[in-house]
């Protein structure tokens, strides 16, 4: 019998028996139940690997099949819909993998927000000198910080390149900074960019702007330390969670590493970070081995030399990729394929996709799904791209995984974590209520603004949506949340169901082929609930959808 660890976890560490008894008795349905006994339930599903090495080389070779595309796709792109499942399916694991990565980039198609293109001396400017200017700036702010949200909310539902946005998120959460902290939308902005421009490219060069990085800087405060009080947090956080990891540094290394730091402010006019020498510490330190007079350049270079470093990434591409117990023999190997592959980030992504732990069966369903990987990869797989990014976004805070704002340093725990009493009811709802009115969302969303402009005399218009034309945020409106009226529900409903029926019939010849299809398209696992063999294709998806094992990649 196969135990899956990370819910066999959530048993122990978040819910009693004795507790889940205690709660509502929605809370003790049988879905709650089943994503609890879930490692129990799963049986015989997967077996350990004993062929011969020659039975590994045939599977390499061969195409890898609906399961292979699905575990491959869903644990790189936020889901994928069944015809590129199809695509990739009939491809061999290099190939698939290759195609994958050619998708790769380095810049948002998503247009950016209207005050993105201000310059630092500008935003300045706008902040005034009076206290009234300073509230209005405040307030500005804050509507800047909604729409950098919502900009990458629909970049990650809409983009091409959803590998990525993956990479992007996983950095994001690897060096992590807060928007509640920073509260500079065009800080954070210039921050999603450079994980963006980096995340598969040279690891030393992102290392080394990290440590530079603006919205870094205020956030682990290397702005405010001095040479006469040197504050230690960037220093902490670079040699435990982002280059080393615990054990392969001391206390003396931070202290040290902290005076290399200091005398860094970021300049108003270019809204870069620049050292101030009579501010900065220039006398002698010694850093990992390293002794001389040391700026934050020398010390991310005393990061990198350590094999420690390359380790650490590593282990940080496996726990992403892979499972949550990394191999330490792999990771060494990995370690040192990136040195000799030059840090690339890229080369080591092709690693660990090709490598036998991924494609291991042992390792299915290992994963669970962030908020954003279940509701950005639903809407993707379902191919509700157009339905508004604020409605996801929305889901996405309530499920515990607010863009812009991991909740401390170490980023998103992940893992078991994601899944407690309330989040799993949250999960629950998205994946039937919430999934239908983003679907009639999408739909409406098609039509131009002005076909979706009620008649003046409806009780149910809004007065800003009758003439949407004369607003100059238009396009920031569209991806707001939006309130399905019944009149929007009669109307784009039917049309959300005949779609449905489309989908279903792309299936398959026959009823039994179309339902072994829909639950190899979105589940990892033979499915442990009750899945609906009869009815409607609404029915059915959605049995399958709220099956536990669908929270798992």
């Amino acid at each position: 019998m196969t135990r899956i660890p990370v819910l066999a976890q959530f048993d122990s560490d978040h819910l009693s028996l004795k507790t889940m008894l205690r709660l509502p008795a929605l809370t003790r349905g049988g879905w709650l139940l089943s994503m609890l006994l879930v490692t129990t339930l799963v049986s015989g599903q997967v077996e350990p690997a004993t062929a011969a090495e020659s039975a590994v080389d045939q599977k390499i070779a061969t195409a890898i099949g609906i399961d292979g595309a699905r575990h491959l796709l869903g644990r790189t792109i936020f889901g994928a819909p069944l015809d590129q499942l199809q695509r990739y399916s009939s491809q061999t694991r290099e190939e698939a993998v290759d195609c994958l990565l050619e998708t790769l980039t380095t810049s948002a198609v998503t247009p950016l927000p209207p005050w993105a293109s201000l310059t630092p001396s500008k935003i300045q400017q706008q902040r005034g000198k009076t206290a009234e200017s300073r509230k209005v700036f405040q307030k500005s702010m804050r509507r800047w910080q909604g729409e950098l949200r919502s900009w990458w909310a629909r970049e990650l539902i809409s983009t091409p390149s959803p590998l990525t946005e993956r990479l992007v998120l996983m950095w994001h959460g690897h060096f992590t900074s807060e928007m509640t902290k920073v509260r500079s939308a065009p800080a954070m902005l210039k921050q999603n960019q450079l994980f963006r421009q980096f995340c598969s490219g040279d690891f030393r060069q992102l290392l080394h702007r990290v440590a530079l990085d603006p919205a870094m800087a205020i956030y682990l405060d290397t702005r405010r330390s001095t040479r006469e009080k040197p504050n230690e947090n960037f220093a902490r956080e670079l040699l435990e969670l982002y280059g080393l990891g615990e054990g392969n540094y001391s206390e003396t290394d931070i202290q040290e590493a902290a005076r290399a730091f200091t005398g860094y402010r970021i300049d108003n006019r270019t809204g870069k970070l620049r050292r101030i020498r009579r501010r900065h510490d220039a006398s002698e330190k010694t850093v990992l081995g390293v002794t001389g007079s040391l700026t934050a350049t020398e010390v991310v270079d005393a990061v990198l030399a350590q094999p420690a470093c390359a380790e650490w990434i590593s282990r940080r591409f496996w726990i992403e990729f892979i499972s949550p117990t990394p191999d330490v023999k792999v990771l060494k190997q990995w370690a040192q394929a990136l040195q000799q592959e030059d840090w690339s980030l890229r080369a080591l992504l092709r690693i660990t996709l090709l490598s036998e732990a991924f494609w291991s069966e042992l390792n299915h369903g290992s994963l669970v799904k962030s908020p954003v990987d279940l509701v950005v990869g639903t809407m993707r797989s379902l191919k509700l791209e157009k339905a508004p990014a604020g409605q996801a976004l929305r889901t996405l805070s309530r499920l515990g995984q607010q863009l812009f704002d991991p909740p401390n340093v170490a980023g998103w725990p992940g893992g078991h974590q994601w899944i407690d009493a309330t989040t799993l009811l949250g999960r629950r709802q998205f994946l039937t209520s919430e999934i239908h009115n983003l679907a009639i969302l999408n739909q409406m969303q098609r039509l131009p603004e002005k076909d979706l402009r009620p008649p003046a005399n409806d009780p149910e218009s809004e007065p800003e949506m009758m003439n949407p034309e004369k607003s100059p945020e238009k396009k920031v409106q569209r991806e707001l949340p939006r309130r399905i009226r019944a009149r929007d529900r009669r109307r784009f409903m039917p049309q959300v169901l005949r779609e449905l029926e489309q989908l279903w019939q792309s299936l398959g010849d026959s009823a039994d082929a179309r339902s072994l299809r829909l639950q190899q398209w979105l589940l990892p696992f033979k499915p442990v609930g009750t899945v609906v063999e009869m009815g409607s294709i609404r029915d059915r998806l959605g049995s399958v959808l709220l099956d536990p094992t669908y929270q798992l990649k």
